[in-house]
């Protein structure tokens, strides 16, 4: 009798021993990534894909490709082991809180229509699970702060310095979305007020000085007045071949446009941060993406310069590196659940 109790109990696990988890999809203009979330921020499946370009028009297609990768995890053995919150998506461009892409942070009059991507979801799943949309940038730093370098903070600003600049920010615990949801796009920050507009109307945004795109633009223009650079060997004496990672590699073997360039990026970056830091008060300001992964080679310059720029009470907020890198995305989505 009391042998089979045992086993009964073995074969028959209670409800509070079966894993609480999400699925995230990190849904960007090249790569798709999705995975099977347990609430720890620990990752129990990933799946990896070629993104459709995520356009108005394309939407339907970047829902079923996603869609696929997602019944291939519901399928897998760990999904069966579990307890599914939902599914979660970060996708790029202005997503209001309906989970529709109302814009894109291109030119300020492209014709754009709305896109109801939460319930395209929802549909193309059959509606198996509860769907959330933000954008990439808001569930990135949203992972940030439950599972890396924001984690047991109330506050945190986090900006991604990639391509372009985007971010999120957290207050008391939750992350912003502002009256429509449109609240974190931290690359439209104004750092200079007699600046170049960008395409999306903004005179002198942060975009357009710290973002890898901006600084491989200046080294490119550099390089054509006729500046040399290591940076222009590594690229095999290419211009239109150089990129930022190159110009970070000439940079620490001390080459002088290289270091020209990232000190300016990271003077922009500063100066955006320190304007943050006066609005919101954080515990900590988290900077990821492939610019930022360079180290301190890009952070130490922006730390002077937010010290240089803040009042004296902000000065000394700490600025760290993002901790979970390209999985920032895929576990943040998921944790929107939580």
């Amino acid at each position: 009798m009391s042998a089979n109790r045992r086993r009964s109990k073995s074969e028959s696990p209670s409800l509070d021993k079966i894993a609480k988890c999400a699925i995230g999809v990190d849904l960007g203009s090249t790569n798709l990534r999705v995975g099977l979330v347990r609430d720890d921020g620990k990752i129990l499946r990933l799946l990896r894909g070629r993104a459709v370009q995520n356009g108005s028009q394309g939407a339907g297609s970047s829902v079923h490709q996603l869609a696929s990768l997602v019944r291939e995890v519901l399928a897998s053995p760990e999904a069966s082991a579990v307890s599914l919150d939902g599914l979660g998506i970060g996708v790029g461009g202005q997503v209001n809180r309906q989970g529709e892409i109302v814009g894109t942070n291109g030119p300020r009059h492209q014709h754009w229509e709305t896109v109801p991507f939460r319930r395209l979801a929802e549909q193309e799943l059959l509606n198996v699970l509860p769907v959330r949309v933000d954008n990439d940038s808001k569930v990135a730093a949203w992972g940030e702060y439950l599972f890396g370098a924001g984690r047991g903070t109330d506050c945190m600003i986090c900006l991604t310095i990639g391509t372009g600049v985007g971010g999120g920010i957290v207050l008391n615990g939750k992350l912003l979305h502002g009256a429509s949801g449109l609240a974190g796009h931290l690359g439209f920050v104004s750092v200079d007020m007699h600046g170049p507009r960008c395409p999306s109307g903004v005179v002198g945004c942060v975009e357009r000085y710290a973002s890898g795109a901006a600084m491989t633009s200046a080294a490119r223009e550099a390089l054509r007045s006729g500046r040399k650079s290591e940076a222009l060997d590594l690229a095999q004496g290419n211009i239109d071949a150089v990129t930022s990672p190159m110009i970070f590699e000439a940079a620490r073997h001390g080459d002088s446009l290289a270091k020209e360039t990232v000190r300016d990026a990271a003077y922009a970056l500063g100066v955006a941060i320190a304007t943050l830091l006066h609005v919101f008060d954080p515990d900590v300001v988290v900077v990821g993406g492939g610019v930022a992964e360079q180290g301190d080679v890009f952070l130490d310059p922006v730390r002077r310069t937010v010290e240089e720029f803040s009042m004296l009470n902000f000065a000394g907020t700490p600025i760290k590196a993002a901790e979970l890198g390209n999985l920032a995305g895929v576990v943040g989505a998921a944790a929107l659940y939580w």
